[in-house]
């Protein structure tokens, strides 16, 4: 019985051994475009070289399921007591100067994430988009993805916008829409 089991071992590895020498490789899985920071709430850093960030993660609660997710973003300065400078950004949805996220109902209509590439700061921002964008309830819809881009100024730090395309899929939720379609999680 041993001795099968041995004959076996050796023509699956011949088989193997063949099958790779023939060209055929197995099936490569894409990385992810992009690599998300994960943010805890509070006070959170990000390096760019010399440049140093915090983008604290905060909460408006208002005793709804509309609660939301906020995010404040600063150059921190070389100096301790110099302002910290508020990197704003130029898109016209949201509170203003923050990105947000923007829950509905069940499903987030808005959601944000944060990620570093070629030592780059990078927001992606998903919103509904769609009749039924505003709408309670979980209906599905594409999101357009806006990517902005810190632009690395001491002086007037913002983002830009980088970016922008509208998701393959249908999802109920932004945040689904950015781990599927934008991190390929």
């Amino acid at each position: 019985m041993e001795k099968s089991t041995q004959v076996l071992r050796n023509a699956a590895a011949a088989a193997l051994a063949a099958w790779f020498c023939a060209g055929v490789h197995a099936p490569v899985v894409a990385a992810p475009a992009h690599r998300e920071i994960k943010l805890a709430y509070g006070v959170n850093e990000v390096k760019l070289g010399k440049m140093s960030l915090r983008i604290v993660r905060g909460m408006v609660a208002n005793g709804t399921a509309s609660s939301f997710d906020t995010f404040t973003v600063y150059l921190m300065p070389d100096s301790v007591g110099d302002p910290w400078l508020q990197v704003t950004t130029s898109t016209p949805k949201g509170l203003g100067y923050n990105f947000r996220n923007f829950e509905s109902g069940d499903a987030n209509t808005q959601a944000v994430a944060f990620y570093v590439e070629g030592n780059h700061l990078f927001a992606v921002q998903a919103t509904k988009v769609g009749p039924s964008a505003d709408a309670q309830g979980a209906r599905k819809t594409p999101f357009d993805f806006e990517v902005v881009r810190f632009n690395e100024n001491e002086d007037i730090p913002l983002f830009k916008s980088d970016s922008k395309q509208r998701s393959k899929g249908a999802y109920v939720d932004g945040r689904d829409a950015i781990d599927h379609e934008f991190f390929g999680r």
